[in-house]
């Protein structure tokens, strides 16, 4: 798409352009014989931090409609926008499909400044679709929930906002933020990290299962983790989840420094077992992803003490259990792009309970981290 100054359009002028495009992609079908359809399965809005952002906003739309037919609204917002002007391209994305017909979406974007943010939520709401389904595509590195007025410019016309956590400069402050604002608003909140968790979840869950390691899971007490550079807010979604399955609470937490925080967690309703123990540790480099994970557990009267580790090799997540009597085993952890988990996403928009019950573990674990006056962690 041509963003010179030449291509600009008045944003009053949208939907006539957008029946320009159509006219003219329906008359080469006509010429040709074929059809054209005009698909939109819901609006999407695609808020992007910058010219660069903004780009590869461009570049995943046609992957996205690809599985999600809809109406994309890229929302660019360009610090150094010269005037308050709101300024506009148009576009469509068409494929053909095996029945030989041509299968449309549209693109529109928008570009903006920070001080013209309710200038455009207003073009918005009038190019929304209004009997489809909204939802907020956050593709900026910042939380939403700490974006401020950007951000609640264009929240209230979403039921679905979706972010991503990797990369949040202060995890904890960014957890808190999210999960109190989904507390007072009705948007359905979800984070893609937690699609990318998916795997950790299965593997751990099948590896531990009481009728394969009996006693593991209730006499856990301790796990250390490792993850990559900005991974930060992944293990802490993963450990938010475990906890908020096994009925753990967290008690306290500390950063002793900014490449190591730990975590003492207590049952719920207690045993008169010791704490659980968890550390997390960032690697210098590698992937943002969970890079292994090691769980001990110390057994009771009936059951053996014993440990798992866990890594995450190439496309793939392997288990290797400390007790030679049960074999190594893996779960595929194939490289998801974010416009698939998105496509993914859009089709499920009611909100997920285990992902809603492992973020309120999450802000437990942000606001005793807080608490114990820790400095906040690097991702």
């Amino acid at each position: 798409m041509d963003r010179s100054p030449d291509h600009y359009i008045d944003p009053v002028e949208i939907e006539r352009e957008l029946a320009a495009i159509w006219a003219t992609i329906d008359g080469q079908e006509k010429g040709a014989g074929g059809t054209v359809t005009r698909a939109s399965m819901s609006n999407v809005m695609m808020f992007c931090d910058g010219e660069a952002q903004a780009e590869d906003a461009a570049l995943r739309i046609p992957r996205l409609v690809q599985h999600h037919p809809a109406r994309v609204l890229v929302l660019a917002l360009i610090p150094d926008q010269p005037s308050e002007d709101v300024q506009a391209w148009v576009t469509a994305h068409c494929r053909r499909t095996a029945d030989g017909t041509q299968l449309c979406a549209e693109h529109i974007e928008l570009r903006f400044g920070a001080h013209s943010a309710e200038r455009a939520a207003s073009v918005v709401r009038s190019l929304l679709i209004a009997d489809l389904p909204s939802a907020l595509w956050w593709m900026s590195p910042r939380p939403p929930a700490l974006a401020g007025a950007v951000f609640d410019a264009f929240a209230p016309m979403a039921k679905q906002i979706i972010y991503d956590s990797v990369g949040w400069s202060d995890p904890p402050s960014a957890v808190l933020a999210m999960t109190r604002w989904a507390k007072s608003h009705p948007a359905v909140i979800f984070n893609l990290a937690w699609r990318r968790l998916k795997p950790w979840r299965r593997i751990l869950a099948q590896s531990l299962a009481p009728t394969l390691v009996p006693g593991a899971l209730r006499t856990i007490d301790r796990i250390e983790l490792h993850h990559g550079p900005h991974a930060l807010p992944v293990a802490w979604l993963l450990l938010g989840w475990l906890a908020s399955r096994l009925g753990w609470r967290p008690q306290q937490g500390s950063a002793a420094t900014g490449a190591r925080i730990s975590w003492q967690f207590e049952l719920g309703r207690g045993d008169g077992r010791g704490p659980i123990q968890i550390t997390v540790h960032r690697d210098d480099d590698g992937p943002a992803l969970i890079h292994r994970m090691r769980i001990a557990w110390a057994g009771d009267g009936a059951e053996p003490a014993g440990s798992a580790e866990y890594r995450h090799e190439g496309h793939h997540i392997r288990h290797y259990p400390s007790d030679p009597a049960l074999l190594p085993s893996s779960i595929p952890a194939p490289e998801q792009q974010p416009e698939q988990m998105v496509a993914a996403q859009l089709a499920h928009r009611a909100g997920d309970t285990l992902f809603t019950n492992a973020i309120a573990i999450s802000e437990a674990m942000a606001r005793v981290m807080k608490t114990e006056g820790a400095a906040a962690p690097s991702p």
